[in-house]
């Protein structure tokens, strides 16, 4: 099979001029499975969305962008049935299409206030010189005081102990067992464990039941080396998906700061980072009550519960599942979220600084961006997509608004 540029590009555009056979289509749906084209793809989707306008029609632009995501997900949706972000979450089109999804999707609209935007340098600085992607790592703090680096421990046993076996399985994941033949007596769920994630880390760790917690950038699990009595109890600061095992004699518990979970089987989703104006327990499946305080609520498949810091009561709402999950799937997937969210979960991901020079730009941002991509890729598209200027010293990234045609000359 050919598999030069000149054919990649002129498959794409047949795409865009709805020419494509159903044979031409799976050719370049196979084109955008294979690593090595991603570079030729990137450059021709994003030729695409740089056609000259007419300098300064902000509208003529929106228009543009528009039409071009239209004709993407219309054709994609069409040829295989499936959500195009469900299809991008699972394929090459993650680290394609979601590097120039912020784009398309728009988001410069949130800025018609002001007047069209001037054009925008691209970032010269290498990619080097900005804060890297987040990777596997993560400090395990074992109920005996022994830290370990997991990112540096090999895939041999951590710990043997008191009938408990720590090891890390794979990269990114270490898992706790427990030998059911050991006397009752040495399981103690006293010993209390920490697994920690930094800035720019995540992690997944399997505990003693066979519960999958997969642990976000910037947050930490305290967990007992074996659950024993008749409740299992983890404590979350941060962010994380669980996969509960099922244990109907055992509920189990996950305690913040402003609440507790409480369920049997189920898998759900955890964000209760400090720095964030509210805490949010989404369910995926199963079934789940959120207490706080007096209050009891049961949250049912796709609905949420939103507890806002210094204010009574539990807040339940649908919600996009998707969007809550993006991060455990390799994404950021926005919808409609203000830039000072967006902001924080960059500066986590990339253990990166956030200063508003001027302010916060009221910029609402929708879409999709790889969290394997570089900084300087993501900020691009920032730029691009909420008329920003960005720049980068060290780890620190400066925002600004975006000057008004010279402050009105």
């Amino acid at each position: 099979m050919e598999k030069t540029p000149y054919t990649i590009r002129q498959l794409f555009h047949r795409f865009l001029q709805n020419r494509c056979t159903s044979e031409e289509l799976d050719r370049l749906y196979q084109y955008f499975e294979i690593d090595k084209n991603e570079a030729v793809l990137r450059e021709i989707i994003l030729e695409e969305l740089d056609k000259d306008l007419e300098e300064g029609n902000e509208v003529a632009q929106e228009q543009h962008l528009s039409h071009l995501f239209d004709q993407l997900n219309e054709k994609i949706q069409g040829a295989r049935e499936v959500p195009l972000y469900k299809r991008l979450l699972g394929s090459r089109w993650v680290q394609i299409a979601a590097t120039i999804s912020l784009v398309a999707f728009l988001a410069v609209a949130s800025y018609r206030y002001m007047n069209p935007p001037a054009p925008i340098e691209k970032l010269v600085k290498s990619e080097v010189d900005y804060p890297q992607p987040g990777s596997d790592k993560a400090v395990l703090t074992l109920f005996n005081g022994q830290q370990v680096v997991l990112n540096d421990a090999k895939q041999d046993r951590i710990l043997k102990e008191a009938g408990v076996t720590v090891f890390n399985a794979e990269e990114g994941l270490v898992v706790y067992q427990v030998d059911e033949s050991v006397g009752p007596q040495h399981h103690n769920d006293t010993q209390i464990n920490t697994i920690s994630t930094p800035r720019g880390g995540q992690y997944q760790i399997v505990l003693t039941d066979g519960t999958k917690v997969w642990l976000n950038a910037s947050s930490s699990l305290e967990f007992p080396s074996h659950f024993s009595g008749n409740s299992r109890k983890v404590k979350l600061t941060g962010e994380a998906y669980f996969e509960v095992a099922h244990q109907a004699s055992k509920p189990f518990f996950v305690q913040t700061a402003e609440s507790e979970v409480e369920v049997l089987g189920t898998t759900f989703n955890v964000m209760a980072y400090p720095e964030e104006s509210s805490s949010q327990i989404t369910l995926l499946t199963g079934s789940v009550n959120v207490n706080k305080k007096s209050e009891t609520i049961r949250l049912h498949p796709g609905q949420q519960a939103e507890i806002t810091r210094d204010t009574k009561g539990i807040r339940v709402h649908k919600v996009d599942l998707e969007t809550i999950v993006a991060w455990k799937n390799g994404v950021f997937l926005f919808d409609g979220s203000d830039l000072q969210q967006v902001m924080r979960q960059v500066g986590r991901w990339y253990n990166a600084e956030i200063e508003y020079q001027d302010g916060v730009p009221p910029v609402k941002l929708t879409g999709m961006v790889s969290r394997k991509d570089s900084l300087a890729v993501l900020l691009e598209i920032l730029e691009r997509a909420g008329g920003l200027d960005v720049d980068v010293q060290g780890n620190k990234v400066m925002v600004k608004r975006l000057k008004q045609k010279m402050m009105e000359r």
